[in-house]
């Protein structure tokens, strides 16, 4: 689920709508839409839905995934000690880091808040990836359209772009998405 609600304001901008045009399609009232973007409120998940819904509407991009994704993806090792997964992570700077097995198939991902947690409850010269993974999150193909991508975000961080045998091609973040589509906004024709 969204955390960051002033990515939904990106999202309404790049729609071409204002806080009040955005409130009346939905059903809410303006300063609603307003304290959500601003972080003031925590609204229900059928709010943040609706409000999803009614933007993925307006966003037409005809693109795939391949267009988007990062690649080559920074993974780890189910047997990656911990400092090997901190270290992979500051040194790329990133907050989630795709977990492979032996064969290179996806089997988790671990996420920083994740790996925050875990280091501060467990013994962590114990710790490796395996240890320490969540599930995967949506596991989607290189040709997947921009606009079905876009509805994954209403619930998850983070999408894997794959090959039919489960190996990472490539990665996409909210922030990728959302700068992927501010310059597609800016390329179209005024």
């Amino acid at each position: 689920m969204i955390s960051d609600f002033s990515e939904l304001k990106k999202l309404r901008q790049i729609a071409g709508l204002t806080q009040a045009e955005l409130a009346k399609r939905v059903g809410v009232s303006q300063s609603f839409i307003a304290k959500i973007e601003n972080g003031k409120i925590d609204p229900k998940f059928s709010i943040i839905k609706k409000i999803y819904d009614e933007l993925l509407l307006m966003i037409n991009v005809q693109d795939t995934a391949e267009k988007i994704m990062h690649s080559p993806v920074i993974i780890a090792h189910e047997i990656d000690d911990i400092i090997s997964v901190v270290n992979k992570m500051e040194n790329y700077n990133i907050s989630q880091i795709p977990v492979v097995n032996n064969d290179g198939k996806l089997v988790g991902i671990i996420y920083d808040y994740t790996l925050l947690h875990k280091i501060v409850s467990s013994d962590i010269k114990r710790l490796t990836a395996s240890k320490i993974m969540s599930p995967l999150p949506p596991l989607i193909q290189k040709n997947e359209p921009v606009n079905r991508i876009l509805r994954l975000f209403s619930k998850y961080s983070v999408v894997l772009v794959i090959d039919d045998k489960l190996r990472p091609l490539g990665i996409i973040t909210r922030s990728d998405l959302i700068g992927f589509l501010v310059k597609h906004k800016l390329e179209e024709p005024q």
